[in-house]
């Protein structure tokens, strides 16, 4: 096996395990809430993460970190509270978790205008054609949201919210981040989110007892999602350029599509399913212009 193969199937396993998190918690999210969700998610991602940062290659260190450093984490963490907090809540709306998946392709379009506008990046012919595909494909997964109000509360103004955060966190970590490793971000993400949620239970006095079935449901997709593909996702890097990991990550909504039917038996609008595949397309033209200045 090629270094190059090597990479591709990282990523493919990362696209795998990254399908899985959306079904999972679709699945918890249908017999809990999401301050419950998120509890115990993000509990168990610490669990699954620390005993990462204990092994002696899990790449745990904190020893020379400045303040820039720390302040980073503290942005980030800010950051992800809101992306992800998004996400679920948009998972949680759906009435099928394919639509969501679609839509995180918006997070590449976002990166896209961000590192322009931020980093004074390039923008050329096929990646302002890609953006385009991506903006149309997402316009058309929405296409059936009633009024503006409902489109802002609903699952497209929540993934829009998202992945316009995810892509912020993405250029952060790309103009600031040098020293510190995934496991810290991984870890540093987890805390910030378990406290958010915590936060809430307590507000609002959620139960704390939860049925079997969400927490194996919890337990699984908290595994394979902050854990699995974050390993899987950084390994694919060391052996492809981002750009064409990215285009085999693009394709989640696929298997998502998938499984949603095979588990919940649903099926999003036809018209919705063409959105999708519309802007995957489009994050592909994106990424293959990415791929040639990485080269």
């Amino acid at each position: 096996m090629t270094l190059t193969t090597r990479g591709y199937l990282y990523a493919f396993i990362a696209t795998i395990c990254g399908s899985l998190v959306y079904l999972f918690s679709k699945a918890a999210l249908n017999e809990v809430s999401l301050p419950q969700f998120g509890f115990y998610w993000f509990a168990t991602a610490i669990f699954f993460n620390s005993l990462m940062a204990l092994h002696p290659r899990g790449g745990f260190s904190i020893r020379a970190f400045t303040r820039a450093d720390y302040r980073t984490l503290l942005y980030m963490g800010l950051i992800e509270v809101v992306a992800t907090t998004s996400l679920y809540a948009a998972i949680s709306l759906s009435s099928n978790p394919a639509v969501p998946s679609f839509l995180r392709n918006l997070e590449y379009l976002f990166v896209t205008l961000f590192g322009i506008w931020l980093l004074s990046e390039r923008f050329g012919k096929l990646a302002k054609a890609g953006a385009l595909l991506t903006l149309a494909g997402a316009f058309i997964i929405s296409f059936r949201q009633s009024s503006f109000s409902g489109f802002i509360t609903g699952t497209s103004g929540l993934m829009l919210l998202s992945t316009s955060f995810y892509a912020a966190r993405t250029i952060l970590a790309k103009k600031h981040i040098g020293e510190i490793r995934p496991v810290v971000l991984a870890l540093n993400r987890a805390i910030f989110l378990l406290s958010f949620a915590t936060v809430f239970m307590f507000a609002f006095r959620y139960s704390f007892v939860i049925p079997a079935r969400a927490f194996l449901f919890i337990v699984s997709g908290s595994f394979v999602g902050p854990f699995l593909t974050s390993v899987f996702q950084y390994s694919a890097l060391r052996y492809i350029e981002a750009s064409r990991a990215a285009i085999v990550q693009s394709t989640t909504g696929l298997f998502v599509l998938i499984g949603a039917f095979l588990i919940f038996g649903n099926l999003p609008a036809g018209i919705q399913i063409a959105g999708g595949m519309l802007a995957m397309a489009g994050v592909v033209l994106m990424m293959k212009k990415a791929s040639v200045t990485e080269h």
